[in-house]
């Protein structure tokens, strides 16, 4: 009975499998054995639509039945693509799109893997993903993979908090677009949050490194477009974006510059935010990546290819001359110098020139003194005033850059280094004023003095030059931009 059953089933016979129902009502719950198919799955595989019809009015919750792999009559005709089927399941039935098998999968996830647009989209029709996370991502990842566009734009409109979903290799929907090179789903995604393009996977890649990977060289163009949408997603964020690093250390041009390809590295080195000189954690730029890689020597390409290659060589070199110094390295120097004036100023305004007195004896000027009390501050108060004036001066701007020193930008390194300069003048003068309090010699007054001048005026036109140089920079800058 069971044989001649499942045979009946998978040839479409409706005249016999009804005999076969007067007979027994029992043989809708038959099950095949071993897969535990169920005959309406053996129908809906078989693309037999009106034995499937008539399983499904003799009894309906047959479209809920499983076999041995959690799966339902629905996945089967997903499998195939029977749409007529599918549409009679989901008439049926309307939760069993909801299901999965044992491997988590949906109908709707099954359909797009195998293609089937026209049965995935029908589903989608159906379905609600504002309650079904775990559903919702899996299918929005593949419709992102496969290029479905009109699945994508439900899902994300009902359950837009699915798009941030990841799966077991931390990859987002937006990662399996951008290695397809899909412009119209990255426009998309973005389209509805920019901050979307900052997701890493497990390897700290974000989808614009998958673009770059896959050589998709309008992907890559899409993710450095300027949006003016959102004030969340600005310039400073793109800048992040094409400068972030895996857990390799390796940015966008590193990878370009890796297999090559040298239109994307060209896109990238238009950008002026590029930092091209940034090393991975092997110490490698991406020049030294590329000068690793040997020139093509085909005679017939080198002409088109060699050129370009030598031409993108010659402008990271450029850019590396034109950039030696790294603001890290910049910074980590000023908090030595700022540290060091700090020092300084500390222990001369604490111990200044001359000493103090010992004792309350009375001095020439028939005044006790105090002990404790500075010796200058009573037999040159003038100088000693200036003197100390100058020295807290020096202590107050570098104890004020260490807190700036700590979040240093590029945009204000000329600034900083116009304090350093004011806090060297400053313990300058001090010095200066000390060798004159404590000198006997007339002669030595207008040597120090002499030099006090020259030591301010030159700090102070230093000064006033980086501040000229600093505002024809930005005015640079803002033009170009």
């Amino acid at each position: 009975m069971e044989g001649r059953l499942f045979q009946v089933c998978e040839k479409g016979d409706t005249l016999t499998f009804q005999k076969l129902y007067d007979t027994d009502n029992s043989v809708l719950q038959q099950r095949a054995p071993g897969s535990l198919d169920t005959p309406l799955h053996l129908a809906s595989r078989s693309k037999h639509k009106e034995l499937a019809s008539m399983i499904l009015r003799l009894q309906p919750n047959m479209a809920m039945a499983t076999n041995n792999k959690g799966e339902t009559p629905l996945h089967e005709a997903c499998r195939v693509g029977e749409m007529k089927i599918v549409k009679q399941l989901l008439d049926a039935c309307p939760c069993v799109a909801y299901m999965l098998n044992l491997a988590k999968e949906s109908a709707l996830y099954i359909a797009c893997c195998f293609g089937y647009s026209e049965v995935a989209s029908e589903l989608c029709k159906r379905m609600n993903f504002r309650a079904w996370d775990e559903i919702g991502a899996s299918c929005l990842r593949i419709a992102a993979s496969e290029g479905y566009t009109d699945i994508l734009r439900k899902i994300v409109r009902e359950n837009p908090s699915l798009a941030s979903r990841k799966d077991e290799s931390g990859c987002s929907a937006l990662h399996l677009a951008s290695r397809k090179g899909n412009v119209e789903l990255i426009k998309e995604f973005l389209g509805k949050d920019p901050n979307l393009s900052f997701l890493r996977d497990c390897d700290g890649r974000s989808p614009l490194h998958s673009a770059v990977i896959s050589e998709q060289l309008l992907a890559v163009q899409e993710f450095l477009v300027e949006r003016p949408g959102p004030a969340s997603f600005n310039r400073l964020q793109v800048t992040d974006l094409i400068n972030i690093a895996d857990n390799n250390g390796d940015t966008v041009l590193h990878l370009a510059a890796s297999i090559p390809c040298l239109e994307i590295i060209e896109i990238l080195l238009s950008r002026h935010e590029m930092k091209v000189n940034a090393a991975n954690k092997e110490g490698m730029t991406a020049l030294d990546i590329l000068q690793q890689i040997p020139a093509q020597e085909d005679p017939n390409v080198r002409n088109d290819c060699y050129r370009k290659r030598v031409t993108i060589i010659q402008q990271l070199k450029a850019r590396k001359r034109a950039n030696p110094t790294s603001v890290t390295a910049m910074q980590q120097a000023l908090i030595v110098v700022v540290g060091l004036i700090l020092a300084i100023t500390y222990h001369t305004g604490l111990n200044p020139p001359g000493g103090f007195w010992q004792n309350s004896d009375i001095g020439n000027d028939g005044r006790n003194h105090r002990p404790g009390k500075a010796i200058q501050s009573e037999t040159a108060p003038w100088l000693f005033t200036v003197f100390l004036a100058s020295d807290s001066l020096g202590f107050i701007v570098s104890l004020a850059l260490i807190p700036i020193l700590m979040m240093l930008r590029k945009e204000m390194v000329v600034y900083v280094n116009s304090l350093v300069v004011v806090a060297l003048i400053s313990i300058e003068v001090a010095f200066i004023l000390g060798l004159i309090m404590i000198s006997d010699h007339k002669i030595f007054y207008r040597v120090e003095i002499f030099l006090l001048v020259l030591v301010t005026l030159a700090g102070i036109w230093w000064t006033r030059r980086m501040l000229k140089l600093s505002f024809m920079c930005l005015r640079t800058d803002s033009g170009g931009t």
